[in-house]
């Protein structure tokens, strides 16, 4: 299973966040949050991440979550209990809702593979992104191409596996928006749960990763 924040972290995560957490390995240790950088979480969800990472910039710092859905955005606005430095906007990660080069530290935690679009989510990262701005993130990739009895079944989306790209066109992906990738390893403990999921794993090298990457 993945690794969850800290519990130094979890000391201000608010239970209900985390039992919705749905991540799959642990990048804020990359991102390198200090006190008083602005931080945008990605497919924020019930707001986990977004929560440790308000923690980590502390009240001088901001924490944006973006997230298409309703019921979990109205969730982790609720938990943030009128905290002011974290909010939860509506909005999909190939158009992000906030200003250009508006943040210092990009983060996201399995929600870019749902994306049909990558190459269109990462220029959308540099674009907010600050010179020198800073990206973390964790999610899926594949050693090789998915067949379309992968790409089209909808169980298999929903277990983050259908819509993992080849690790080649992921870095690709990540290249050609102008990124600079110091960081891609694997996440040894993750492990899908059905066994159609484990098997389309280890048919293809599906697998969790976390990054980091830097806009120059």
């Amino acid at each position: 299973m993945p690794r969850r924040p800290e519990p130094a972290e979890g000391g201000i995560i608010p239970t209900e966040a985390l039992a919705s957490f749905a991540g799959v390995g642990y990048a804020l240790d990359l991102a390198r949050l200090t006190p008083g950088d602005r931080a945008l979480d990605l497919g924020s969800g019930s707001g986990t991440d977004s929560f440790a990472a308000a923690l980590l910039v502390g009240p001088t710092g901001t924490v944006t979550g973006v997230d298409m859905t309703d019921e979990q955005r109205a969730k982790a606005d609720r938990l943030r209990a009128g905290a002011e430095h974290i909010r939860f906007l509506p909005g999909h990660l190939e158009d992000l809702p906030v200003p250009d080069e508006s943040v210092d530290v990009v983060i996201s935690n399995a929600v870019i593979n749902l994306c049909p679009d990558k190459a269109c989510v990462f220029r959308e990262i540099v674009r907010v992104l600050k010179p020198g701005g800073r990206l973390a993130i964790a999610d899926i990739v594949a050693t090789r191409p998915l067949p379309e009895s992968v790409t089209c079944n909808h169980d298999l989306w929903a277990a983050c596996i259908g819509g993992a790209a080849a690790e080649v066109a992921y870095r690709a992906a990540i290249d050609a928006a102008g990124l600079k990738l110091h960081t891609f390893q694997d996440v040894p403990d993750c492990q899908f749960l059905t066994d159609q999921a484990r098997n389309a794993s280890l048919t293809y090298g599906v697998r969790a990763v976390t990054l980091a990457a830097t806009r120059p």
